[in-house]
């Protein structure tokens, strides 16, 4: 099983059981990702998505997300 394959499913899984946190585990690692390579477009969107989750589940790690998607002028 490819890596994208592994993360597919998790993300599916993660969706089914309701498990926010999961789902901003992974969106958050991939907009990293996505920012170590450059690739500003594609990872502000990842990290919104992990964004989202954050504030949907009350996660802390929402302020930090939102200190990213700000810096790279993609939130107020």
């Amino acid at each position: 099983m490819s890596r994208f394959e592994r993360l597919n499913d998790q993300v599916l899984t993660a969706h089914q059981n309701g498990d926010r946190a999961t789902l901003v585990d992974i969106y958050q690692m991939l907009g990293q990702e996505e920012l170590a390579a450059n690739n500003i477009t594609s990872a502000c969107f990842l990290l919104t998505q992990a964004y989202v989750y954050a504030l949907e589940s009350g996660d802390v790690r929402a302020t930090e997300i939102h200190k990213i998607l700000k810096s790279h002028e993609r939130e107020e």
